[in-house]
């Protein structure tokens, strides 16, 4: 859908901060669907204390994991865990574009499958944790789009208020929605951190 259409169907921003932290990725190879199943079920499990996206399934499965800076120690002990049941159990202790090319070159050599992971929509970097993500919504609360973006974009974006702020991500993203900077934007009250605008409808 076009920017310019998407813009015209927007009566609600919703600026979704999410808490940031380390990443870092597991790699873990599995030799039947019995142990795929095990390990899909660990990683689901411990998404209740941590950030988790799974990035491949088959007999390479991986997962993306963000921690909370004092949460290190919790690395190792998944990896301990894993590796005292698994044969092959990796660690790397970021996410960047090095791990991301090795995991897509292990799935080519595996025969197993990259699953779809967030992109920013600014610089285009692979994300699997967004910084921000900007929620378009219609009058009823359809959604219309969903936008995401790093924290690198994000910094670079800030700005002294929230709506100046969303407007300036919203101008620089790659389908440039800079028309909404022409409309009002009325600041709605909202739960937790949640920053939500409503788009005053344009005059007849």
């Amino acid at each position: 859908m076009a920017a310019s259409r998407t813009v015209e169907k927007v009566s609600e921003i919703v600026i979704d901060p999410k808490p940031g932290g380390s990443r870092a990725v597991f790699l873990v190879e599995t030799r039947n669907s019995e142990e795929t199943r095990e390990v899909m079920n660990f990683f689901s499990d411990i998404s209740d204390y941590l950030q988790v996206l799974p990035m491949s399934k088959g007999s390479l499965l991986s997962f993306a994991v963000q921690v909370q800076e004092g949460d290190q120690k919790m690395l190792d002990e998944i990896r301990a865990k894993l590796a005292s049941r698994y044969g092959f159990v990796a660690l790397h202790r970021s996410f960047d574009a090095l791990i991301y090319n090795i995991l897509t070159e292990l799935c080519n050599d595996t025969g197993s499958k990259l699953l779809p992971v967030p992109k920013c929509d600014i610089c285009g970097k692979v994300d699997p944790f967004p910084e921000t993500i900007v929620n378009l919504a219609g009058e009823d609360g359809t959604p219309v789009a969903s936008r995401k973006y790093c924290s690198t974009c994000t910094a670079q974006h800030s700005a002294t208020n929230n709506k100046d702020f969303v407007i300036s991500l919203l101008s620089a993203d790659r389908k440039d929605f800079s028309r909404l900077a022409q409309r009002k934007l009325i600041r709605t009250p909202t739960r937790k951190q949640r920053i939500k605008f409503k788009i005053e409808p344009q005059a007849a």
